[in-house]
């Protein structure tokens, strides 16, 4: 059997954890039996030691030896075109680990900017040697207690840290010293004075990184693909892929780091020919990718948050809310400027002076105005509106930006730069920095810090969400859909993803609760009234009853609280922090949760006749939003086990292997599983009319049963299902 042209839908499969491609090639057969058309893997290239994820990679042309190499992708290959599926794959443009386990940077280390890859990434040579941020300690500390020592050969000295090999400039110091040995702290401080490189104390050393990061991620690098050799070379097995008929599309994760997202994809694109091509992008809710870029769409994130609004009740939500009151930030917006203030003189500090640096070069102004223009671009950076514009593209600045001109000033001239860079070398490399910065405050300020604080709601406090949302109707919900159809019909439609905060089943656990107002704004008060009483801020109360919620019936239901409300308490950074975490108080919280887990499970915890209709308010919900996915305009993206009942928090808990022999065991898993299948094979059976049909929805009342219809149509094919919802 051929592989379809059509994509009915996709299936991610999250790679490490003890499932690599063999694995993979052995799931080939369920998926079959589901009914997608394409297998999408997460990043399989070789990747840092350990790596738990994919997206350290360290060689984008090597598929990694402990997912199988390159063998393994290729008997996975041969086996899905011969199961009739194709494979989407998850590629990694913007950043590659920085280690020196990197034999692109292991070169640069020990040849300086005279390596032949000097320009694969984004290093400000200027700014100092290249800076390694990893040691626990000083330098000579670090060597008393054994951590340093010399390693490599005469031809390739090696100075090896923590047991990692560290390339050296074969100098002759460097060879004496591998030759002799003997190596002291006078010496090794002159060893690494020659170096095209430094390393130093993680936590007071962040000053001297000269790498553009992902994020605030020293370990990754940022990677210069608008220089085409770069492309070239980063892309090459890629390209030979797609060419060869071994993948059949590609989704392109965290766009918005590159300098020239435009000028990638239309790269990509002529590389790859017609393959299909996914971004991972966030957009706000008046924000929209570029309508000329040459893509099929987004990857699903802005599919998410309208499911939810839909399903949200909004007196229920309206009650949460006010019962939350005085418990969350009062003004989110607020929230998230304080919040990105912090962010931008500790951990993006570097970025903020990058940018500060292009846009006085560009504004030829002296050194002494420095800090005026660092005011005036922290000024911008903290109102602005989107994640970011595209004007190094040549793209004009979005509307929503043009209040921010009020004042002008510097402010102003920053403006005009953005406005003037598809003409300006100088304000397009200004434009380029800017806009990497604004994405990743957005990001870190928003999703990574205000969404666990602002907490009233948490099924808003998602990926492609907002805290403050409305509830949808019908009607503004099939709109939305309608749009959909016209403007990127073949984008992705995700529920679940591996960098959800929680799973779409998780966040049904608490979408019902709002069609019981009274009920909510009782519970509420008592969890308030419980954190309280442990000695903490009360939003925690809010957020540990929403997680029991969720969590209610889970298997290590507490070890995974556990290690999800130390992530939560640190992301949230007000009473703890991932550089220094407060384990008590994230006991404490922990311990609450638990405890209001265990109410859950208690007849006095619900009033009378709740709990069952609770239970089944849940069921539609998890079965109604699932419908929603499969009907809708789009390709459905399943996530790994969500087929079935599946509740999981934010990573690593999301990424867990799936045990797919189990997801039929439940009545609700099974209902789901056999909804999912019947779906996919409505779309199989006329992928035209769900790619290509118009979409309408309408109310429906069978029986006393209130629900919608939803029809799919295209000439005179039509289909209509009918989606039960909360009475």
């Amino acid at each position: 059997m051929s592989i379809p042209t059509a994509f009915i839908a996709t299936y991610r499969l999250q790679l490490r954890g003890g499932v690599g491609l063999d694995e993979a090639r052995g799931l080939l057969p369920w998926l079959g039996e589901l009914g997608v058309s394409h297998l999408y893997l997460s990043p399989p290239f070789h990747a840092a030691s350990g790596s738990t994820h994919g997206y350290d990679v360290i060689d984008p042309n090597t598929i990694d030896p402990a997912l199988g190499g390159d063998a393994a992708f290729l008997a996975l290959s041969e086996a899905a075109q011969a199961a009739g599926i194709g494979l989407v794959l998850d590629i990694v443009p913007n950043h590659m680990a920085f280690t020196p386990e990197n034999p692109y940077l292991a070169d640069i280390m020990r040849h300086g900017r005279g390596s032949q890859f000097a320009r694969v990434f984004d290093i400000d040579w200027d700014k100092g040697p290249l800076h390694f941020p990893v040691l626990d300690g000083m330098v000579e500390d670090v060597f008393n207690a054994g951590q340093i020592a010399m390693g490599g050969s005469v031809q390739a000295p090696a100075l090896s840290i923590y047991g990692l090999a560290y390339p050296l400039r074969a100098t002759t110091l460097a060879q004496r010293l591998v030759e002799e040995g003997g190596l002291d702290a006078p010496t090794l401080a002159a060893l690494l004075s020659e170096q095209w490189w430094s390393v130093g104390d993680w936590r007071e050393t962040a000053d001297a990184i000269v790498h553009r990061r992902f994020f605030n991620i020293t370990s990754l690098i940022g990677v210069l693909q608008e220089d085409p050799g770069v492309f070239h070379l980063t892309h090459r097995w890629i390209v030979e892929q797609v060419r060869a008929g071994r993948i059949q599309g590609l989704r392109v994760d965290h766009i918005d780091g590159l300098a020239r997202p435009g000028g990638y994809l239309e790269r990509l694109r002529e590389a790859v020919g017609g393959v299909p091509i996914w971004i991972e992008k966030i957009v706000k809710e008046h924000e929209d990718i570029p309508s000329r870029w040459p893509i099929e769409g987004m990857s699903g994130y802005e599919f998410m948050a309208p499911v939810s609004r839909l399903l949200t009740h909004a007196a229920g939500l309206a009650a949460m809310r006010e019962a939350a009151a005085g418990a969350v930030p009062d003004d989110t917006a607020a929230e998230v400027r304080k919040v990105r203030a912090e962010l931008l003189t500790e951990a993006l500090a570097p970025e903020l002076r990058r940018v500060t640096e292009a846009a006085m070069t560009a504004l030829a102004v002296p050194r002494m105005q420095g800090g005026a223009v660092v005011e005036a671009v922290t000024r911008l950076a903290l109102a602005w509106p989107v994640y970011r514009s595209y004007t190094a593209d040549g793209l004009p600045l979005d509307p929503s930006v043009a209040e921010l001109r009020e004042g002008g000033g510097l402010t102003g001239a920053l403006l005009d730069l953005l406005a003037t860079a598809g003409e300006n070398e100088a304000a397009r490399a200004f434009a380029a920095r800017f806009e990497q910065l604004t994405g990743a405050l957005t990001a870190k300020s928003e999703e990574d810090t205000v969404f666990f604080r602002a907490v009233s709601y948490l099924p808003f406090c998602e990926v492609g969400a907002e805290p403050d949302l409305p509830a949808l109707d019908r009607e503004a919900f099939a709109q939305l859909m309608e749009a959909r159809a016209e403007r990127t019909p073949l984008a992705l439609d995700a529920l679940s993803t591996h960098d959800t905060k929680r799973s779409a089943d998780a966040r049904a656990a608490i979408v019902a609760l709002s069609h019981f107002p009274d009920l909510a704004q009782h519970v509420y008060r008592s969890a308030r009234d419980r954190a309280r009483q442990a000695g903490l801020p009360e939003r925690w109360g809010l957020y540990a009853l929403q997680t029991a919620l969720a969590m209610r019936g889970e298997p290590e239901a507490e070890s995974r609280i556990a290690d999800h409300m130390a992530k939560a308490l640190r992301e949230a950074k007000d009473i703890s922090r991932h550089e220094a975490p407060d384990e008590e108080a994230e006991g404490a919280v922990t311990a609450l949760c638990v405890a209001l887990l265990g109410d859950l499970d208690n007849a006095a915890f619900w009033p009378d006749g709740a709990e069952p209709a609770y239970r089944a308010a849940f069921e539609r919900i998890v079965l109604a939003q699932t419908a929603l996915q499969l009907t809708a305009p789009g390709i459905p993206d399943i996530y790994q086990g969500t087929e079935g009942l599946a509740v999981a928090l934010t990573d690593p808990d999301n990424r867990r292997p799936v045990d797919h022999g189990a997801l039929a065991e439940g009545e609700l898993s099974a209902r789901k599983l056999s909804l999912t299948r019947r779906l996919l094979a409505e779309r199989r059976a006329d992928p035209e009319l769900f790619a290509r049909g118009s979409y309408q929805m309408a109310e429906t009342n069978a029986e006393g049963n209130r629900g919608w219809t939803v029809t799919r149509a295209i000439g005179e094919r039509q289909f209509s299902f009918e989606i039960e919802r909360v009475a």
